[in-house]
């Protein structure tokens, strides 16, 4: 009989959740043209993207460059035309595509869908990497403050769940009491879970 001990069972959770990382990225249908490395700071301040009177799907175009931006929404707009304007505050991201909680943003950006988003899904605070075009910049405001918020056109998208790390209850370490040995934190470790005695036990 294989005994599978808690050690095995938690690497090959990793590489399961690694393995699943690397697939979800949202990227470029194969033939297309390679992503551009232009950031939402440099969109901002580019005078090569132009300023837009209105946003809107039908601004496509195949000249665009083609942008994979991600970060924390900020906003869910669901439109009249059917279409959802979704506000981003941007982040780097890692290799798969997850925004990096890091504090680092360089502006925030506004992606639309041409299709409904339900805002009870899409929630402020959820992480969310989209692939598209950006079609130019829009004036909005944050608060009180005019904003220039460069526009993505979404081809594809991806929601990402918040990652929790739970720390162990100590340190791996080596018992000098009963039980003597090795303590594994993924155990009941004596004295740490010591359970109380019942009254008349000695």
């Amino acid at each position: 009989m294989i005994r599978t001990g808690p050690r095995l069972v938690i690497t090959l959770a990793c590489v399961a959740m690694i393995s699943a990382c690397a697939t979800t990225q949202p990227s470029p249908p194969a033939g297309d043209a390679s992503l551009s490395t232009i950031t939402v700071a440099q969109a901002i301040d580019s005078e090569q993207v132009a300023e837009l009177d209105s946003i809107s799907a039908d601004a496509a175009s195949g000249e665009q460059e083609l942008v994979r931006w991600g970060g924390t929404i900020a906003s869910v707009t669901n439109r009249t035309d059917g279409s959802t304007l979704v506000e981003i505050v941007s982040r780097p991201l890692y290799s798969d595509g997850r925004p990096i909680h890091d504090d680092r943003s360089d502006g925030r950006f506004l992606a639309l869908l041409n299709g409904f988003l339900d805002p009870e899904i899409v929630k402020v605070g959820r992480d969310m990497t989209v692939l598209g075009r950006l079609s130019g910049k829009a004036p909005g405001k944050v608060g009180e403050s005019d904003y220039l918020f460069p526009v993505v056109l979404i081809e594809d998208y991806q929601f990402w769940k918040r990652v929790v790390i739970v720390p162990p209850r100590h340190f791996s370490h080596w018992n000098d009491y009963p039980p003597f040995g090795y303590s594994d934190p993924f155990r009941r470790d004596w004295p740490f879970d010591r359970r109380p005695r019942k009254p008349g036990r000695r």
